[in-house]
């Protein structure tokens, strides 16, 4: 069924953006679309593994302006939360999701990959899609039931699922980081509010085992040089989400990231008043 409207398809995965693996994707994705000319495929990386960050990027995706008909599928796979061998390689399935302003959104299942959007979503479904017979299900068998939704065929859309079941997202958490080293958090503006902290006072900030003063701003560079900014950034909209920033003025200085040794997605961090 040819599109009537143009379509953004979002591909969140934790493979090189460049790289072989997100090539053959697109290359399938573009092969199963009814009309591959009317869909602008945008790819994103996000660290391997890490799902939080899978989770983070589909809200941010999923709340932006958009003409036209927006489509998100992520993939990144929790493979960490197991010891034991996979028979036939079978792993954790697809799930479907439509939000309120009519995002379309398929994730692989986990717990942080529809948490950011819950509030929003008017229908969950599951997905008939094999469950096993292939190392690369992200090739052989997603991007079909992905295209074939983009293309309005919802055949393969199964039981409904309970929304008041996916996890809810907790505020002290790692969601985040950007090319710039500006590490962003799952706590909100709101929730600064309703610790009483306000702008110009110290914090003390405990992640990945290092211990940093900070100072509640309203942005980044509204502190000096070398200070931790603990501020309302750039991603959540209404309700920011709260970032690290380390103010550095050349990427060869050391970026909050670095102070705080890389945090993966859900680490968990403490913010204490002084």
């Amino acid at each position: 069924m040819k599109q009537q409207e143009s379509t953004l398809l979002h591909v969140i995965c934790d493979y090189v953006a460049g790289g072989m693996e997100f090539g053959e994707i697109v290359n399938r994705l573009q092969f199963h679309l009814d009309a591959p000319h009317d869909v602008r495929i945008h790819p994103t990386e996000v660290p391997p593994l890490d799902t939080m960050a899978v989770g983070f990027v589909t809200a941010q995706y999923a709340y932006a302006p958009n003409k036209g008909r927006m489509f998100i599928y992520g993939n990144a796979a929790p493979r960490r939360d197991s010891n034991k061998a996979m028979k036939s390689n079978i792993d954790h399935g697809i799930k479907y999701a439509k939000l309120k302003n009519g995002v379309e959104i398929v994730n692989v299942w986990s717990e942080f990959a529809f948490g950011f959007v819950k509030q929003d979503i008017v229908e969950f479904r599951d997905i008939n899609c094999p469950a096993s017979g292939s190392q690369f299900r992200s090739r052989d068998f997603f991007p079909e039931r992905v295209a074939q939704l983009v293309n309005g065929a919802y055949a393969n859309l199964t039981k409904d699922l309970p929304i008041a079941e996916i996890p809810e997202i907790p505020n002290n958490m790692i969601a985040w980081t950007d090319g710039f080293g500006n590490i962003k958090t799952t706590m909100r503006k709101s929730d600064l509010v309703k610790m009483g902290l306000k702008p110009g006072q110290s914090v003390q900030v405990i992640l990945n085992g290092v211990s940093m003063l900070g100072v509640i701003a309203e942005g980044g560079f509204t502190v000096d040089r070398g200070v931790l900014a603990v501020n309302a950034g750039s991603s959540g909209y209404d309700n920011p989400f709260v970032e690290l920033f380390l103010r550095v003025h050349h990427m060869s200085e050391k970026t909050a990231a670095v102070r705080f040794d890389y945090p993966a997605g859900g680490t968990e961090f403490e913010l204490k008043p002084l």
